[in-house]
């Protein structure tokens, strides 16, 4: 089975109850955290990245009606007691993030390119997001919009 990380945007539509895609993306989180190899491991992984991301992005004004920083800290600390694998930096991370730099000249794709050099690190094939264009110049990774399906 291949293994899939999840990327900020899902969790922040299916934890922002007002997001226009919140249902197809709670649904999604929920059905994808059930979801096993043939040796009880989750097909998903998550980012340490996507987490400290979606901190910021449901905590931020800009969202209809945001997170208090104790209530996505508690969502956080939901993921971190389930058995999902939550995928820090090795000490490859520094080469792998340097050589994906220099696939884009964009700044605002540094983020994108932070979580694929982990996701490069732990040879994860493929990534969910609503956004694939930003995964799409990363030719190691399948890119899935899972609300689209």
């Amino acid at each position: 089975m291949k293994r899939y990380a999840i990327d900020t945007n899902i969790l922040v539509y299916a934890h922002n109850i007002r997001a226009l895609k919140h249902r197809e993306a709670k649904a999604f989180v929920e059905r994808v955290m059930n979801e096993r190899d043939g040796q009880g491991k989750l097909s998903v992984c998550i980012p340490m990245q996507v987490l400290i991301e979606f901190i910021s992005a449901v905590t931020s004004q800009r969202v209809e009606k945001p997170l208090t920083i104790a209530q996505a800290t508690s969502v956080i600390k939901k993921y971190l007691d389930s058995d999902i694998s939550v995928l820090i930096q090795r000490e490859t991370y520094s080469k792998n993030f340097l050589e994906l730099m220099e696939l884009t000249t964009a700044r605002r794709k540094i983020f994108d390119v932070a979580i694929a050099a982990v996701l490069k690190d732990y040879e994860i094939q493929g990534i969910y997001t609503v956004n694939a264009n930003d995964f799409a110049l990363f030719d190691f990774l399948e890119v899935i919009n899972p609300l689209e399906l």
